[in-house]
């Protein structure tokens, strides 16, 4: 397979930002064929079910707080935090009364995330 450089300047991305039908978040994705990056923007009181993918997940908050549960334990990141949760892990997520605008990093890539029936363009 030919691999070619994929870029994206902040303002093709805020052209080509998508809205997760599940949550109602907005976001944008880079991929490879191995990796992934994806820019979030979550509304307060959004929420992502429980749910678990194939990928593992590395999730970097850059504003505001977002909650992380897995198990008996619960975790709240706010800006400068990151987690790293190991693929096939039950979890979910949301946020409170403070939005959060997050970075991820997925290794597989998380089809949910790339343009698919799961999102709208914005």
């Amino acid at each position: 397979m030919n691999q070619k450089i994929r870029y994206k300047n902040s303002g093709q991305s805020s052209n080509e930002k998508k809205i997760d039908l599940n949550s109602g978040s907005a976001y944008w994705s880079i991929e490879g064929a191995s990796v992934q990056f994806t820019w979030f923007d979550v509304p307060a009181n959004t929420s992502f079910s429980t749910h678990n993918h194939e990928s593992e997940q590395i999730t970097y908050v850059l504003e505001g707080e977002l909650f992380f549960k897995s198990e008996n334990s619960i975790y709240k990141l706010s800006a400068g935090d990151c987690i790293l949760i190991p693929g096939n892990i039950d979890h979910e997520a949301w946020t409170e009364a403070m939005p959060a605008i997050a970075i991820d990093a997925w290794s597989p890539v998380n089809k949910h995330f790339t343009a698919n029936e799961n999102s709208l363009n914005k």
